[in-house]
């Protein structure tokens, strides 16, 4: 393992304990996932044919969901990309997104069935949100967040998941 992997693995795990400290202290569980949706950014690779308006996308179709935490990352950057941030977008802006965080009050198989096959990463915190053909799901559980990853299904998108990303993952379903 390169000295860059090491430090790479470090940083990732620092963030979580960070991340489990914060849900533990403040009670932030929205401000903790938005952490986590902006290193999921960091450990994805989209095919440049996705990345055409230089900047990288996250939608909700919920306006209100993850509420202000979302605001937080427009002050970010991957790579030289902004980060810009759609809430409450219809089902059919979706593939202006390189990212859709979906909430408990959305139509998921709606939005999955709109975004498969295409580069653009599904998350949600519904129970279950993988095996119903999303890519990444947040889990809650002991006071910490944690995650598992449909590398099926973000194959199928031509998205390319770094290995650190994938060892960190609780769960990773990967059937073909």
């Amino acid at each position: 393992m390169t000295l860059k992997r090491l430090f790479i693995i470090l940083i990732l795990l620092l963030d979580a304990v960070l991340a489990r400290d914060a849900l533990a202290e403040t009670g932030s569980e929205a401000a903790v996932k938005s952490a986590f949706l902006y290193h999921f950014f960091k450990f994805i690779d989209w095919p440049e044919a996705a990345l055409q308006n230089n900047a990288m996308t996250l939608c909700t179709t919920n306006a209100d969901h993850l509420g202000d935490s979302l605001l937080v990352l427009k002050t970010k950057t991957i790579g030289n990309r902004p980060i810009l941030i759609n809430r409450g977008i219809s089902i059919k802006e979706l593939k202006n997104c390189q990212m859709v965080f979906i909430s408990g009050s959305d139509d998921t198989d709606a939005i999955i069935k709109t975004t498969q096959g295409l580069p653009i990463i599904t998350i949600s915190d519904k129970p279950g949100f993988i095996d119903q053909g999303g890519m990444i799901g947040l889990l809650q559980g002991d006071n910490r967040l944690s995650f598992e990853i449909n590398l099926d299904a973000a194959n199928a998108g031509s998205l390319h998941i770094g290995a650190q990303l994938l060892k960190l993952a609780k769960r990773v379903n990967n059937e073909k």
